[in-house]
């Protein structure tokens, strides 16, 4: 072992080595964590938002590795997110780009730990199933597989969120492929039909022309194989690399 790469849930100071803030941890501000690991273990630590880890595992060997555009979406206890533009992870200039699951889908809607209201991850997180259903998403996934219509409403509702806010990130980024990932996303085919019936409606041909929709490849690994893939181009000589 040469290198250390570790997702963090929240964004990380532009050298990777201090974790900003996980706005769904108590406390966790200016962290610095790759610091502490450097120390107890002798090795370079490099640090990324976990979304972004799982968006290069992907794009390097999962869903997205076809494309040089594309978005993850993980929908899990939070919703995360990564983008891939040219084949490049997308951080933005002081590393905390990417936040998708904070977009605004609702003005007045519930509060959200990052100070935003109405956010994406307020209606498609695990958090936002248990606070509307008062069940857990698979839970909710076998009622609905077993004919329960409340159940069947309450993913196509899902859907139609989750499409609205895709919406808006197709409108600014264009992506080739949305892929989707975390726990959540286990139970797509009851929540994709009312998705994709959004997208025709909200966005322009022109504008989602070719576009993919996919299910994450890589599954819990996705963020550790992006986070090794990190470390990887961070520490790893170019020759040693390219051999």
């Amino acid at each position: 072992i040469v290198a250390i790469g570790l997702g963090t849930p929240g964004p990380v100071d532009g050298t990777g080595k201090i974790a900003k803030v996980a706005i769904n941890l108590a406390g966790w501000r200016d962290v610095p964590l790759a610091y502490w690991l450097e120390e107890k273990t002798g090795l370079p630590v490099i640090l990324a938002n976990d979304a972004n880890c799982a968006g290069l595992g992907e794009a390097w060997l999962g869903a997205g590795r076809r494309f040089q555009n594309l978005i993850l979406l993980t929908l899990g206890t939070g919703v995360g997110g990564a983008i891939i533009l040219n084949g490049e992870l997308f951080v933005g200039h002081q590393g905390a780009a990417a936040e998708l699951g904070l977009i605004s889908i609702n003005f007045d809607g519930p509060v959200c730990n990052s100070g935003n209201r109405g956010s994406l991850e307020q209606y498609t997180s695990v958090q936002a199933i248990r606070r509307d259903t008062g069940s857990e998403p698979a839970e909710l996934a076998e009622k609905a597989l077993a004919g329960d219509e409340k159940a069947l409403e309450y993913w196509q509702e899902y859907g139609k969120l989750l499409g609205i806010g895709l919406a808006n990130l197709i409108y600014v980024l264009t992506p080739e492929a949305i892929i989707l990932g975390g726990g959540i996303s286990g139970g797509a085919d009851l929540f994709l039909p009312s998705l994709k019936t959004e997208l025709e409606e909200r966005v322009l041909l022109i504008c989602r022309e070719g576009l993919e929709i996919l299910i994450a490849e890589l599954g819990n690994q996705a963020g550790m194989i992006g986070a090794a893939k990190l470390a990887f181009q961070k520490f790893v000589k170019i020759e040693d690399q390219l051999e």
